[in-house]
């Protein structure tokens, strides 16, 4: 997974067969469902938030290609930045929705803070998530097209 590999290529994965390692790549699929696939308001609410208030008038679009193609780096910072910006009670909201995915809002918080030491570690190297993010996209079996 693209994800997976941007994290690696920053060096802020934990060691691999680590049970810290299998939580994360427990949280990247789960939570490219929960955001794709809930029905759950809050959870629907706080992505579109999120998105639009980093890329604006962009949104439907960016919502669009993750639900078709799943994570892209643009949804993936919006959320680890909205994760930032928002409240304790903000975020609480999450939970119910997050459950029904066998998610809890820690398992949120721990993804969104590897985003976040990705996207640093990247920049203190001079390279951007998002161009790093999407050439190991390009890279994955069957991604001709996305």
């Amino acid at each position: 997974m693209a994800v997976l590999a941007t994290l690696e290529q920053a060096n802020v994965l934990p060691p691999e067969g680590t049970k810290e390692a299998d939580r994360v790549i427990r949280s990247v699929i789960q939570f490219q469902s929960a955001f794709s696939k809930s029905t759950d308001a809050s959870i629907q609410r706080f992505l579109r938030d999120a998105v639009a208030g980093k890329y604006g008038e962009e949104v439907t679009p960016l919502l669009e290609r993750f639900r078709t193609n799943g994570w892209t780096a643009e949804i993936l910072e919006a959320l680890a930045d909205a994760d930032v910006r928002s409240t304790g009670e903000e975020l609480q909201e999450l939970t119910g929705g997050l459950r029904e995915f066998n998610l809890s809002l820690d398992d949120f918080k721990r993804f969104m803070q590897l985003v976040r030491e990705g996207r640093s570690a990247l920049a203190a190297r001079g390279q951007s998530f998002e161009e790093v993010f999407d050439h190991h996209r390009k890279a994955m079996p069957g991604a001709a097209g996305r």
